[in-house]
């Protein structure tokens, strides 16, 4: 009996356009330019995104797929969710690091039933997220799931955290 692991590889490229910014290049998809943050340095191009704003969305843009898969896992019918982050940095002992990112998420569903469906969804979606899991600062999670009746809605609201 042969033992395989299971591996996954994402090859990029980068390369310096001027100042502080830099290409991501991706085979196959389009080239993102990226700089640092205007926090950081005041000539930063404000239509620019920086490291700091693709590791806050790799973690919410991993959420939002893990939930929608989680949710056919599930069985759990949700009509739409939206998501937000906020990542909060702090000095740290080597410069500047992630105290934590917290997700906020909304989700709507048509039935009491599909409400606790996806309320276990959303609490799995955070566990098995794997960027989240990858991420040495703690990912907090609050979320909502909202049962729509024709405009009318009856809201149960949890709160969940993944830790290091």
């Amino acid at each position: 009996m042969t033992n395989s692991i299971e591996e996954h590889r994402y090859d990029m490229n980068s390369n310096w356009v001027r100042d502080k910014i830099v290409t991501i290049e991706i085979k196959g998809k389009p080239d993102l330019q990226v700089a640092t943050p205007p926090d950081f340095w005041s000539e930063s191009p404000k239509e620019l995104i920086s490291p700091e704003d693709l590791f806050v969305a790799s973690a919410l843009s991993c959420y939002g797929v893990s939930l929608s898969g989680v949710a056919k896992r599930f069985h759990g019918t949700f009509k739409d969710f939206n998501l937000s982050a906020t990542g909060k940095l702090q000095r740290a002992e080597f410069g500047w690091e992630f105290e934590q990112i917290t997700i906020n998420a909304r989700i709507i569903v048509e039935t009491e039933k599909d409400r606790k469906r996806m309320e276990k969804a959303a609490e799995r979606a955070h566990q098995y997220c794997l960027v989240a899991n990858s991420i040495k600062c703690p990912i907090h999670l609050n979320y909502e799931v909202f049962v729509d009746r024709s405009l009318q809605t009856q809201a149960g609201l949890t709160s969940s955290t993944i830790m290091d």
